[in-house]
């Protein structure tokens, strides 16, 4: 079982492997870079969470001062999104269900110290999946106002 700190809540759970299977290489290696997009899905070959979704970690190298934004697009579940990594202590000011509008994440932070930062891809929902987008741009970007109908 891994625990992802500062989050306790967020005990995951890797789906057991054989004795002799390895994984795949993009489940190892998710790394994402301001300016850039990566699509994914998320499904039952991922870890899951305690509250029973699935989750991604993704990795992105922030410098101390630094803003961006963070968004999380699916049209097959609702989105949520976390931050943590260097410097960053609770939840409230690093997690975002539902400020991209109509189910989708848009998370803007300012990096508290350089390093490199752990991007959970998530669900609102148990055992939801599917194809999803996650994108970081410089600077802020601000809330939609457009509700969640799901």
């Amino acid at each position: 079982m891994r625990i992802l700190t500062p989050f306790v809540a967020l005990a995951f759970v890797a789906p057991a492997l054989p004795a002799q299977t390895t994984a795949r290489a993009d489940e190892v290696s998710r790394v994402i870079a301001v300016g850039r997009s990566a699509t994914g899905t998320l499904s039952p070959s991922d870890a899951v969470s305690s509250d029973s979704s699935y989750v991604q970690i993704w990795t992105l190298t922030g410098q101390s001062g630094r803003t961006v934004t963070i968004e999380l697009f699916s049209l097959e579940f609702d989105a949520y999104v976390m931050l943590q990594g260097p410097g960053i202590v609770g939840t409230r000011d690093y997690s975002d269900d539902d400020s991209g509008g109509q189910c989708n994440a848009r998370l803007t932070v300012t990096f508290p110290q350089t390093g490199d930062y752990e991007i959970i891809v998530n669900t609102r929902g148990k055992l939801e999946k599917g194809a999803f987008t996650l994108s970081v741009i410089a600077g802020s970007k601000p809330k939609s106002l457009t509700r969640c109908d799901r």
